[in-house]
């Protein structure tokens, strides 16, 4: 079956059917501002960790499995249809409905056209922000005028560690305080507790974050689920879509959503052009943002930025074969491949759901030798980052959390903990690093271990064949310890 092909001018995926066997997802974003897209608009965005900093909600496991995610609704005030600019989540048949996603390098495209009404929708974080954009171009294809109403929709985490948004409901469904304030929806968890700026991993802190829309008049809102969704409905066919009004819920104390209404008048061919913004802070940072970046002028600019950014480390390494499908993996996906699993090392995915937090060490430690082509300089640093999480034994900590390492005073592991594997990847790291850059005073330089001391990157790896040298069996062989 055909669900789609390459674009490698584009460097784009383009899935021209949107029922694929399963949710065909991208990234966005940074390791600071992370997010995970589907070709039909489900996912979720975090902030520094997808386990403890996603402040927007996705149901892992779920039937359908990418659901919420990044929702325009389209309502027509004179018959009272209405669908999603998405193929999901209102599911239009397809025999009257068209949808093409186009997944590039860290943005997404869902291109659609129903009721003669046809729409382009790009989600992308601009490079360096904490906050992403979702652009909306709605055209008229019909002979008529069309009254439209738009409604956007996102669900917010009602805690932004996921085991607790997930579990703790007692908890987690009363700390959420919902306002809007100078048109700018602001959702504060633990709202009237201050921020940690110190402790990321300090849970009991107040944390916000922002959605506002521009290139229309704001005509309603909502910020309540239940109000939004209502009672024994999906998102399918939520009722303040249907009822072509939202209610003006303020959420304080239940699921909190962020949905903004806009009533759209469409001439013959005319295009209107919207823009979302979502993001970290509060409603006043929110609305300085917008401000500084909602003009489609701006947008744009950000959008060529990040893709040129993207498209020069892919461009270091081309080559043309006979074989058209082995240059799609070379020139673009294996590439890029390597450049996200090296920025997220399996911490945020449709897979992965907050478990596993933090940068596996042998995961990213074999993650560098794919980027070194492209990222000298960033896989420098992420390979220093590693090297300190060796601990003075000679064995490393399973996981790196770059948001909260603290270097020469982590704890010791218990002996049980240990891996035999995870320090012996750096003899196949460390070396390619120095074949690629030639840099040779790597070898020389002093970094620290993650409890205490500090020896050469030599001594680094010294200390690694001696932890395995002392932990062998009768026979000399390396012994097999924890995940082995």
């Amino acid at each position: 079956m055909q669900y789609g092909h390459f674009d490698d001018d584009a460097r784009e995926y383009v899935i021209t059917r949107p029922d694929t066997p399963r949710s065909w997802s991208n990234y966005l974003g940074s390791t600071e501002y992370g997010a995970i897209i589907t070709n039909n608009a489900g996912g979720y965005s975090f902030f520094k960790s997808a386990a403890q900093g996603r402040f927007t909600r996705l149901r892992f496991n779920s039937v359908p499995t990418d659901q919420p995610g990044r929702y325009f609704y389209l309502r027509d005030n004179d018959d009272g249809d209405f669908w999603s600019t998405s193929w999901q989540p209102v599911g239009k048949p397809l025999g009257s409905y068209k949808s093409t996603c186009r997944h590039g390098t860290a943005y997404t495209v869902i291109e659609s056209e129903y009721s003669n009404i046809k729409t382009e929708a790009t989600y992308f974080v601009p490079l360096g922000q904490n906050f992403e954009y979702w652009r909306l171009k709605i055209t008229n294809n019909d002979s008529a005028p069309r009254d439209l109403s738009l409604f956007t929709y996102v669900e917010f985490a009602n805690n932004w560690t996921v085991i607790q948004d997930l579990i703790n409901l007692q908890f987690s469904q009363y700390i959420v305080k919902a306002d809007v304030i100078d048109n700018v929806i602001q959702c504060a968890v633990l709202g009237n507790v201050p921020a940690d700026e110190s402790d990321f991993q300090n849970n009991d802190q107040g944390r916000w974050s922002w959605m506002s829309l521009s290139g229309a008049d704001v005509s309603g809102f909502e910020t309540s689920r239940e109000k939004f969704i209502g009672d024994y409905r999906t998102y399918a066919n939520p009722v303040a879509v249907e009822s072509g009004q939202c209610g003006g819920s303020l959420a304080h104390g239940d699921n909190a959503c962020g949905s903004f209404q806009a009533n759209v008048m469409l001439q013959p061919g005319e295009t209107r052009e919207i823009v979302v913004m979502l993001g970290i802070g509060k409603a006043e940072i929110g609305r300085e943002t917008t401000i500084e970046y909602s003009k489609s002028a701006r947008v744009e600019a950000e959008l060529q930025k990040l893709k040129s950014s993207w498209h020069a480390k892919l461009g270091r390494f081309i080559v043309k074969t006979p074989d058209a499908d082995f240059d799609h993996m070379i020139n673009v996906w294996n590439a890029y491949n390597c450049l996200i699993t090296f920025a997220w090392s399996r911490s945020a995915s449709l897979v992965y759901n907050g478990e596993r937090d933090g940068l596996g060490f042998c995961d990213t430690v074999q993650d560098i030798l794919g980027v070194l082509p492209a990222l000298q300089d960033e896989a420098r640093e992420r390979l220093e980052l590693m090297l300190t999480g060796q601990l003075s034994s000679g064995g490393a900590m399973p996981v790196v959390k770059p948001f909260a390492h603290r270097t020469g005073h982590e704890a010791d592991l218990p002996p049980e903990e240990y891996r035999s594997d995870d320090c012996l990847w750096l003899f196949n790291t460390v070396p390619a690093y120095v074949a690629e850059t030639g840099d040779l005073d790597f070898y020389r330089k002093v970094l620290p271990f993650a409890d205490a001391g500090e020896t050469t990157v030599t001594g680094h790896l010294r200390r690694a064949i001696e932890f395995n040298l002392v932990r062998s069996g009768a026979h000399g062989l390396p012994c097999g310890l924890s995940a082995d």
